[in-house]
């Protein structure tokens, strides 16, 4: 349970910035979808907003290249349809937004993660983006997100990677403004259908 603490903690932490009256967290709740996905939970009814953060189980991961996670956030935010409330960075996709847009957020989060689709174009705009981003250092990136790496990277590399995402490798983080239950049933429409044996191939533009 204080790793479950830690996780909520320090996401909340990277997505706000509350007052110390506002951090008082209730218990978490942790679960596991049916597909594997990992699901915490915690309220806040002194936050601002709903919070909510999608991560990758590293372990699941210790053998990919380095900066592939950050190129594939900068693919993924390149996603035309996407909220101005979902972004994709520091390894893990953010979200923040008012508890009554909480659930119509999470399905579009899951969307562009479940349904992500690649063209050479796409991905050089990404990563075009990402290299400027680094050489202005106005962001503080991993130390294995650096030029080299992310020269070094192609759009093959980011679609094997992103073929390797299945929910059982993930964690949803929900906190802030909401309600436990609520929350659950949220997370449940958005995530719960998504596949175990998650499959790239129909959803890549060749």
């Amino acid at each position: 349970m204080n790793k479950i603490k830690t996780i909520v903690l320090s996401t909340v932490a990277v997505l706000s910035v509350f007052t110390v009256e506002a951090q008082t967290f209730k218990e978490p709740v942790g679960y596991k979808l049916k597909n594997g996905m990992n699901i915490i939970i915690s309220e806040n009814n002194k936050s601002p907003k709903a919070y909510s953060s999608f991560t990758l189980d590293i372990k699941a991961f210790d053998t990919k290249k380095d900066g592939i996670v950050e190129l594939l956030n900068a693919v993924l935010n390149e996603n035309e349809s996407k909220s101005p409330n979902i972004s994709f960075k520091d390894n893990s996709g953010k979200l923040a937004t008012l508890n009554t847009d909480l659930e119509k957020d999470l399905i579009q989060m899951a969307s562009v993660i479940q349904n992500a689709s690649f063209d050479q174009l796409t991905f050089e705009v990404a990563k075009t983006k990402l290299m400027a981003s680094i050489k202005q250092q106005d962001h503080d990136y991993d130390q294995t997100v650096n030029e080299n790496s992310i020269n070094a990277l192609t759009l093959a590399d980011v679609k094997n990677f992103y073929n390797q995402i299945s929910p059982e490798k993930t964690f949803l983080t929900i906190a802030g403004d909401i309600d436990l239950n609520t929350a659950k049933a949220s997370a449940k429409k958005a995530f719960g259908n998504w596949s175990r044996t998650h499959e790239l191939t129909s959803a890549v533009t060749k």
